[in-house]
């Protein structure tokens, strides 16, 4: 806020104490969101701007459409209606529409930003979960319990070519991780998985055998009966 605001701010606070009441306050707070926008702790990153419009396809989770969803920061969750995750830059960007008719759009600080949901799909900041990483990103969390399973994905851009001058977006790139036991194993195919139980390979191999299609067409409900059974085994 700026100087006036701040001015505002101190002489509304005691008026509000002293009627008892905290209406003046409350009109107060819309007013200044109205014109300055939302919480700065959530609006703190820069700008968003789109890139590489022209391309074949697009970057984001899922659509290129707003979703709504929930942010949470440094422990606060905040309810969004308007968010974007760029699955290319591992950007979180939301829109926040103000009541003015006006928006502001921006990349949500990965310094602050604990994890966020779009819709059913959870994902936690990728520092807390690979504190070693210096890559920015976030991992959807798919299982949680003794045992943690989180997928990272990615799309890139590919060169421009004849048949595509503006390059397309790549489909989805996955990786996993499992946490076992204060552990981290990155999984990127069958064999990675099997590695991580080793007293119990026989016994999970054979789970995947009968009840599981090849590693990459495994779905996420299947994930979760895969990581029960391998729970139970503990």
């Amino acid at each position: 806020m700026d100087y006036c605001v701040l001015l505002l701010t101190i002489m509304v606070w005691p008026l509000a104490n002293t009627m008892g009441q905290s209406t003046a306050l409350d009109e107060f707070l819309a007013c200044v969101e109205q014109q300055y926008g939302p919480d700065d702790l959530l609006i703190n990153g820069r700008p968003y701007q789109p890139v590489n419009l022209r391309p074949e396809g697009h970057p984001y989770f899922r659509t290129d459409a707003w979703q709504p969803g929930t942010v949470y920061l440094d422990g606060r969750p905040y309810a969004a209606p308007k968010l974007k995750y760029n699955l290319e830059r591992q950007q979180l960007a939301i829109q926040y529409d103000r009541p003015n008719g006006t928006y502001q759009k921006a990349v949500v600080s990965p310094l602050l930003l604990d994890s966020f949901s779009i819709g059913a799909h959870r994902f936690v900041n990728q520092r807390l979960i690979l504190p070693e990483t210096e890559a920015p990103g976030y991992l959807e969390k798919i299982f949680e319990a003794e045992l943690a399973f989180y997928r990272y994905q990615q799309k890139v851009l590919t060169a421009p070519s004849s048949s595509k001058p503006d390059g397309k977006y790549t489909g989805l790139k996955d990786d996993f991780y499992l946490l076992r036991e204060g552990r981290v194993h990155h999984i990127t195919r069958r064999k990675d998985f099997l590695a991580a139980f080793p007293e119990h390979k026989s016994q999970v191999r054979k789970y995947m055998k009968q009840q599981l299609p090849g590693w990459k067409k495994i779905t996420d409900a299947q994930f979760v009966q895969l990581l029960k059974f391998c729970h139970a085994k503990l």
